[in-house]
This record gives C-alpha cells, structure tokens and sequence, in this order.
C-alpha cells in the first residue's frame, strides 16, 4: 500500500502539490495528454529544476501562448508566475486577462468544471478525486458568499492554470498508484491578501473554510502559504496525521514562488506499508 506524506512547512499551493508529484515521478508529458482530453487545450506546461535554498525541486508554470509573455524571461520566471498564480488564486485574474485583452474560462461554474472533466480521457481514480476537489471548493465558496454550489463562478479556480494544478494532480497521484495520503500540521500565516471580493485576511476565507478540524502551528510567517486549491486538495483526499510507519520509497520536492525565510517547498515523501 502506497502512501503519499506532504509536508507542508512551507504551505501547499496546486503548482506546489503537482511539482511534488511530478519530482516524484509521475510523467507531464501523460498529464498534459490527459488534460487534453477534457478540452484543455491552450496551455504549455513547463516544467523545470530550480534550487530553492540549495535543495532541487520541480517548478510548475502554466503558460498559455499569446497571454504568459512575461514568463519569455525565465530571470523573471519566478516573482512573475507567483503574482499570476496569487491572481487566479484571489480573484485578480480579470485585470490580468483584460491587460492582454482575454476574456475566455471567465466565471465557470461547478457544472461547467464536472463537465469537463467527465469528458475526458482520464482513469475512474482520477476522475472522481478531481470531481471532489471541485466539490469540495464549490461548497466552501457558496458557505462563504452565501449562495449555493452550482452558482458559485469559478472566476478564480476556473482558470485554465488552476484547473490544470487540481486535476493534473489528481492524474499524477493515479500514476503513482498512490492509495492514501498524509499531510503534516498546518502553518498558520499573517497578513493580508487582495481579491475580488477586497481585502481580505489571512489565511484566505476559503482556505480556512476547507480546513476546519485540521490542526494549525503559528509559522510566524507574514505573506499566503496556503491557497485555496492546496487547501481544498488537502480537504478533498488527505487527512492530517503524524509521520507514518512506512518504508522510504522516494521524496520529491515542489517548488513554491515566494521567499519568506524558509524554503518555498511542498516536500512529498513516498511510502509503502
């Protein structure tokens, strides 16, 4: 039995959980056919080795040609797809797509999102965690806007980057034929972050939302450490535990875009029991 530990000192975003995955093994040229196949089609998947405080780890950038210009300059890379992940994250992708005169995969709904994904070519594991996670995203959503699921606009995991993270992760854990999966205590962050909706504190409402019953530590950290998509992948198919008895298989490290003082990695350690 396969057993996937995320170590979240450092937070968890999508890019975050899928670069864990992949440094584990699991195969982008797969995930992206994959992604493909549900339509989403107008994306390039980069994927590279960065040293983030001397360690390797796999940096994810969803680039989409025509609109991700400024990710031509890999000394930019970086600071650049942070602030474009922050922006679809919160709500800020709309000034981006009207910057670059885009307006498509705006204000999806749930349904729109399941559609997708039962269209495509991806294996029943797959399918039904992506299914989840959206889900699971959608109702905390509604909770906080106080409507109901199948009305939440997804103007901010809807986009084509987040939705690659979520379910290409989900593909990548079927590739690894992982069976279950452990995440570590939460680090709790300070500050605040700018949406759609204004100013709003952190930790994000809907992260928090995602994450009740989870257990907290005060990271001291000021700045997002989680974001909604890592906490409704944690919410959706992980549950909290110490480390477990397992025999060390792997471990592969994701790659964040900040620099708080810590390393910006999600670390995945691979096991079996």
């Amino acid at each position: 039995m396969k057993i996937l530990y995320w170590d979240t000192f450092a937070g968890i975003s999508g890019d975050m959980a899928l670069g864990s995955l992949i440094a584990l093994g699991a195969d982008p040229e797969i995930i992206v056919n994959q992604l493909h196949s549900m339509g989403l089609t107008e994306f390039v998947l980069d994927v590279r080795e960065r040293q983030v405080h001397g360690i390797k780890a796999t940096d994810i950038n969803v680039v989409i040609p025509g609109q991700n210009s400024e990710y031509d300059n890999h000394e930019d890379h970086d600071h650049h797809k942070h602030e474009h992940e922050h922006e679809h994250e919160h709500g800020h992708e709309h000034d981006h797509e009207l910057k670059h005169g885009h307006d498509h995969n705006h204000n999806r709904r749930l349904p729109d999102i399941q559609k997708m994904i039962i269209s495509g070519d991806l294996s029943e594991r797959a399918r039904k965690n992506a299914l989840k996670v959206f889900n699971v995203l959608a109702e905390a959503e509604a909770n906080i806007h106080g409507t109901t699921i199948d009305e939440v606009h997804f103007h901010e995991v809807g986009a084509v980057d987040s939705l690659v993270d979520i379910v290409g992760t989900c593909i990548a854990l079927d590739q690894l034929d992982i069976d279950s999966i452990k995440v570590s205590t939460l680090p709790w962050s300070h500050g605040f972050v700018k949406c759609a909706h204004g100013t709003l504190p952190l930790p994000a409402p809907a992260s928090l939302m995602l994450l009740k019953g989870f257990k907290f530590r005060d990271s001291g950290i000021t700045g997002e450490l989680i974001t909604p998509t890592g906490a409704a992948l944690i919410r959706a198919l992980a549950e909290q535990s110490t480390f477990p008895e397992m025999a060390l298989l792997n471990v592969g490290y994701g790659s964040g875009k900040n620099d708080y003082g810590i390393p910006s990695l999600l670390r995945a350690v691979l096991g079996d029991i």
